[in-house]
């Protein structure tokens, strides 16, 4: 491997002297790592997502000085995500999916695709101009180095919102075998440092379940491609005799939780065990000192419902005439958010729509965007509102599919060929995902608080347009009454939504 180039003094003077701007988020701190606040670009568009190393938030290129600027962030990580296709083992026997959780695993981007991530530094001085510098790299101060680290590894805020929604919707009971639960004395202790589990049965070193009974380290459960286990967990509860139920996923245990699931017939879930920190004593585990490393279930359901291709489903074999630009932007389940969607939809679907016409106007959200708050923009329900109107009406985030080609000897039905894969990630996702648009920091934003809305069931549609309306009718009258919208917009723009609708 080629020696780095060296950095020099020069090159590493914008980030010395930020030193006393950075900041190390913790396990509960919200960073913004994987969408922009002010629009839907992410790592995975062109340009990347910049994410400040003073407050973590992630902008995209074209806001990245005027945010530096009015939020006096001097350093940012810069990461960019292509996804690059899985190769094919000839080795491996293809199954047909059997079930619903089977073809929806198989439309899932992590099945299909590995991320390639690349990263930079990036100082932006008071002027406005930016320097980079590789990253990681040797000659990088620690403290800049750990606190990038900590921000490209931390959970997006997005994420952990939706993963604690679905942890409060689903009840996982005490399980009945976790009072006096037996514990061998074998002898086994499981070394803290995770790069040395592995499943006792298959090798593997990934979604690994610890029996708390005889600290066994298994697999998870084998999907139908062959993905997620080996079923070394579920073969050992079979092989003790269906004597020993619990096991708890390694790398999900924290001072605070962890995942534990009950093989017994008359459980077969996930459970909560209350005295977890004292068994896992038993096998030499402090839960004190161990952090997150790999996805909990909660995790995974959320990739599961947020990026499962489901028109790959439910449309299978159907002709659809791609359509794509301005007023032709879809909008991505994220998990039972159908009744959100439509209703953004019905909302904005027409060019001559209150919502477009008073947020959807670029120079009007670009002013609306310029006035956020330089705290929590993520929070700003004007702003998310300015972000999601434009983002629909620009079409930025509706891009055409590939054309498909045809090449000699392998033409499909009806003379059409292999669509062809494109080189960016952004011609995969165009033709893998269709709509880019998810507009998560909307829902959770106007969900929040609501006992129905906040939660991740599905919901009505007309009740939701009757809250969005009240919601949106609260937060126009606060900026209205700041002057905000003054500044903004003209006297035409600036009277309430509510008032344009006709009864």
């Amino acid at each position: 491997m080629a020696t780095p180039t060296p950095i020099t003094d020069e090159q590493l003077a914008p980030f010395r002297a930020a030193m006393q701007t950075i900041r190390t988020p913790g396990t509960y701190d919200k960073v913004y790592n994987d969408e922009c606040v002010f629009s839907f670009d992410t790592p995975f568009s062109p340009g990347g997502l910049y994410v400040s190393l003073s407050n973590w938030q992630g902008v995209s290129a074209s806001y990245l000085t005027s945010h530096s600027i009015k939020t006096s962030s001097p350093v940012y990580v810069l990461i960019k995500k292509v996804r690059v296709a899985k190769p094919d083992d000839p080795e491996k026997v293809k199954e047909e999916p059997k079930t619903m959780n089977d073809l929806l695993q198989a439309t899932l981007p992590e099945n299909r695709y590995d991320e390639v991530v690349s990263l930079e530094l990036v100082a932006v001085d008071p002027s406005g101009s930016t320097s980079a510098i590789p990253f990681p790299h040797d000659d990088v101060p620690m403290m800049v180095a750990s606190a990038a680290e900590a921000v490209v590894a931390h959970q997006a805020a997005g994420d952990a919102e939706a993963v604690n929604t679905l942890v409060e919707d689903e009840e996982r009971p005490v399980s009945k075998y976790a009072e006096g639960l037996v514990q061998l004395d074998n002898g086994v202790k499981i070394s803290p440092d995770s790069s040395k589990w592995e499943c006792a049965e298959s090798g593997m070193k990934e979604n690994l379940w610890l029996n708390l009974s005889t600290g066994y380290i298994g697999s998870g459960r084998k999907n139908w491609d062959g993905s997620g286990g080996t079923n070394g967990g579920l073969n050992h509860y079979t092989a003790t005799g269906n004597l020993y139920p619990l096991a708890v996923k390694l790398g999900t245990i924290t001072p605070t939780d962890a995942d534990v699931y009950s093989y017994a017939p008359d459980e077969d879930q996930m459970v909560k065990v209350p005295k977890l920190g004292e068994y896992l004593k038993h096998w030499g585990i402090n839960i004190m000192d161990l952090q997150k490393t790999d996805k909990s279930m909660a995790e995974m359901e959320l990739d599961l419902n947020q990026n499962a291709e489901l028109w790959a489903i439910t449309e299978k074999g159907a002709k659809l005439e791609p359509v794509s630009g301005p007023g032709f932007t879809g909008l991505v389940n994220l998990g039972n958010s159908c009744y959100m969607n439509s209703t953004l939809q019905l909302l904005m679907a027409s060019p001559a729509s209150p919502l477009l016409l008073k947020y959807g106007d670029k120079a009007i959200a670009d002013s609306l965007i310029a006035t956020a708050p330089t705290d929590a923009p993520a929070e700003d329900p004007i702003t998310q509102l300015a972000k999601l109107a434009n983002g629909i009406a620009s079409g930025d985030y509706s891009v055409a599919p590939p054309t498909p080609t045809t090449t000699d000897g392998d033409e499909g039905k009806d003379g059409a060929g292999a669509a062809a894969e494109g080189p960016s990630a952004a011609a995969a996702m165009a033709s893998e995902f269709g709509a880019l648009l998810k507009p998560r920091m909307f829902k959770t934003l106007v969900g929040r608080g609501h006992s129905e809305f906040s939660s991740g069931r599905q919901q009505d549609a007309e009740e939701y347009l009757q809250h969005l309306l009240e919601f949106i009718g609260r937060a126009e009258h606060q900026a209205s009454s700041s002057g905000r919208f003054t500044t903004c917009m003209g006297p035409t723009l600036d009277k309430p939504i509510a008032s344009w609708c006709v009864h």
